[in-house]
């Protein structure tokens, strides 16, 4: 653990005042997963995007079940900043423990899920997840290892939802048209 708080002092000397506003704001995207359902709610509505949108909803259902409601109380990791009181805080305490980290873990999902689709949205998603996932370690609120295993359980979880979606949509239509599964 001594590694991971180095990480994070060494994150806290990059602090500036444009960072300090930036970041809340990156972060403030990954709560609940809130910009990810938001693009699912989207692409439900679209039937063109409708598969991509019922892979990203069961990720973030198993996702939200595995990591927030079973390995966050299984694990029960305090958050840096309660392990070391002297960083100032720029957002508000989290009121749950700290591993996985959520934020990283629905981020990881919705764009694996998303460059499963499409290489080039998916690019971009990558790219927002990675700044969401910087951005929880820049507020002190996870440890590195936190935002690692966030990421790698999401990308884990959104091979198997797209993977469960494609045997309970695709398969059940073979099976319809007589083709053979």
């Amino acid at each position: 653990m001594e590694w991971e708080f180095t990480v994070l002092n060494n994150i806290q000397g990059w602090r500036n005042d444009f960072l300090d506003r930036l970041m809340p704001c990156i972060s403030f995207l990954g709560y609940w997963g809130l910009l990810w359902i938001v693009i699912m709610v989207m692409c439900l509505a679209v039937r063109k995007y409708r598969k991509l949108g019922r892979s990203l909803a069961f990720s973030m259902i198993f996702g939200f079940i595995a990591c927030n409601i079973i390995l966050k109380r299984i694990v029960q990791r305090m958050r840096p900043y309660v392990l070391n009181g002297t960083v100032k805080l720029i957002v508000p305490p989290e009121s749950d423990f700290s591993f996985p980290s959520g934020h990283t873990f629905f981020a990881f999902s919705a764009a694996t899920i998303i460059f499963i689709y499409n290489k080039k949205l998916g690019a971009l998603a990558y790219l927002a997840a990675f700044a969401i996932a910087f951005s929880r370690l820049y507020l002190y609120v996870h440890f590195p290892t936190d935002i690692i295993f966030g990421a790698l359980f999401g990308i884990v979880i959104a091979v198997i939802s797209y993977k469960i979606d494609n045997m309970l949509f695709d398969g059940s239509r073979r099976l319809k048209s007589g083709k053979s599964v």
